[in-house]
């Protein structure tokens, strides 16, 4: 009986089908190593230069960060305006601290000045630091109520002629009630109406949190106003403007 066993067990073994061969390992040279992350390298490179040239950086993107440009655009945008903590950091659209730690910067370099009523804080662009003009101008040119507006039309602004900002707040002496005046001027085939350009403006009255008050004129109106001699053409031409789509041509009748 043991002898059947053993000789049954070396049947069964010689009849057992033969174990795979062990695959061979993958050696990787040490001089593959710096090829393959060069390699990654190269392509993370090419990725980031196909994100940026599909989406330019801004001005303003090349000057601050985005919490910056809410800040300084809101408080040097309107610097005749002081903001309740709170508000700024609800307009800003941005993190709770991120906001804070920004207003704390901009007071302790004397740019705004915070005051505390009751208790809530209060904070404004300080109209006495030696380069409020300076930060004023770029607000209003990249960051305020201008990037705002060209922000909200840039989805109008193939069927835009040209949009300019006008009024109090191009001259820079609107009131914290004065509305964002702005004028546009259609292309003839654009058959754009003032209820789509309420809609696109929508946006940037709440980031700003003020009214803004379009006049809209197809291209043929316009120049037709600006010939004859219309007076509230004339005037808005004629006085202080921020462009804000298009190109200053539109004004020019002779175009």
């Amino acid at each position: 009986m043991p002898k059947m066993g053993i000789k049954t067990s070396r049947s069964a073994a010689k009849n057992a089908a033969p174990a795979p061969a062990p695959r061979p390992l993958r050696v990787v040279s040490a001089s593959a190593k710096p090829a393959r992350a060069a390699h990654l390298a190269a392509n993370r490179t090419a990725s980031v230069a196909a994100n940026r040239a599909a989406k330019p950086a801004s001005l303003a993107g090349a000057l601050f960060s985005a919490t910056q440009q809410r800040v300084l655009g809101l408080l040097f945008g309107q610097p005749e305006r002081s903001f309740f903590a709170t508000e700024l950091i609800a307009l800003a659209g941005a993190g709770s601290g991120a906001v804070q730690r920004e207003v704390q910067r901009l007071a302790e370099s004397g740019l705004v000045n915070v005051t505390r009523v009751g208790n809530q804080k209060h904070v404004q662009a300080n109209a006495s630091a030696p380069i409020f003009e300076e930060l004023r101008g770029i607000a209003y040119k990249a960051l305020g109520p201008a990037e705002a507006l060209r922000d909200a039309l840039a989805p109008l602004a193939s069927r835009l002629r040209a949009s300019w900002l006008y009024g109090s707040v191009a001259k820079g002496s609107d009131r914290a009630q004065s509305d964002f005046d702005v004028l546009l001027v259609a292309k003839n085939d654009a058959g754009l109406t003032l209820e789509a350009v309420y809609a696109a403006l929508a946006p940037a009255e709440k980031r700003l949190g003020r009214s803004i008050s379009p006049t809209l004129y197809t291209e043929s109106e316009f120049r037709r106003r600006l010939t004859n001699g219309n007076a509230f053409v004339t005037k808005v031409m004629a006085g202080q403007r921020v462009l804000l789509t298009g190109d200053e041509h539109a004004a020019d009748p002779t175009r």
